[in-house]
């Protein structure tokens, strides 16, 4: 079994003053990382999956895998549309922190980029989907679980979903070939979500920040605490799965802006 945690939309900058929607980011991400030493014993390695930083820095990535490293864990990246990708290149590598592709005992995990430069919602580059198919032909046997940062499925938010990515029917008709995809799991959405849907599991994580409200029609700042999820790959394919998020604690939001 492999048991690992994900952090997602951290939206770190450069200094320790930064802050996203009247949020303080370095300050949420510690009582997020203070959860996961409290209620995680035992997992494998981290799994970040974009907007780690929101003014891209390379102080703001280096800060982040400092953070990480501290625990003895393995990480690994993808970016989101607020990431700057040469920036976490001057941090991480795509030999380390930012393979494509991982394998972790019977599974395997394709980390997928769905940046699209200068814009907020996502696309699949043709680069990146033949990738995809190339991972799955190769290794048709390993449990799959595939990540990106923008979400492929609609999430209910009139707002949200025009960001969706634009090019999802091309992903589905790579992974609907393939009998081996168990979970798709992304970020960029600041909220929890979890459906089975043709014998695969789809799943949206809270940031490490500020959280948006579900099915708003508008954009609409939400008051449930930061968090992370939790994940455990079993070996026969199924998933255990949690979020956890912080609690007793009075964040500073700026709920009169409206965007981010």
């Amino acid at each position: 079994m492999q048991r690992f945690i994900q952090i997602t939309d951290c939206h770190l900058f450069a200094t320790d003053e930064g802050k996203l929607l009247g949020m303080d980011t370095q300050a949420s991400l510690h009582a997020v990382m203070d959860n996961i030493r409290k209620e995680q014993a035992a997992f494998d390695f981290y799994l970040c999956t974009g907007d780690l930083s929101q003014d891209g820095s390379i102080e703001s990535y280096q800060y982040l895998k400092d953070l990480l490293a501290n625990e003895g864990k393995e990480q690994f990246w993808i970016p989101g549309n607020h990431d700057q990708r040469d920036n976490m290149l001057k941090v991480v590598t795509e030999q380390q922190e930012m393979l494509s592709v991982v394998k972790k005992g019977p599974w395997q995990l394709i980390l997928l980029d769905s940046q699209v430069p200068g814009s907020v919602f996502g696309n699949f580059h043709i680069d990146q989907l033949r990738l995809l198919k190339r991972a799955l032909e190769a290794d048709p046997n390993s449990h799959t679980l595939i990540t990106m940062h923008h979400h492929p499925r609609p999430m209910g938010c009139k707002w949200l979903d025009t960001q969706q990515i634009r090019n999802s029917n091309a992903f589905f008709n790579i992974i609907n070939q393939f009998e081996n995809v168990r979970v798709v799991l992304w970020g960029h959405v600041h909220q929890d979500s979890d459906i089975m849907e043709n014998g695969v599991r789809f799943i949206s994580t809270p940031s490490t920040c500020v959280q948006f409200t579900p099915n708003s029609k508008d954009f609409d700042v939400d008051t449930q605490g930061p968090g992370y999820r939790w994940l455990e790959l079993k070996d026969d394919g199924t998933v255990n799965t949690g979020v956890s998020r912080v609690e007793g604690i009075d964040f500073e939001i700026d709920y009169s802006i409206k965007g981010y």
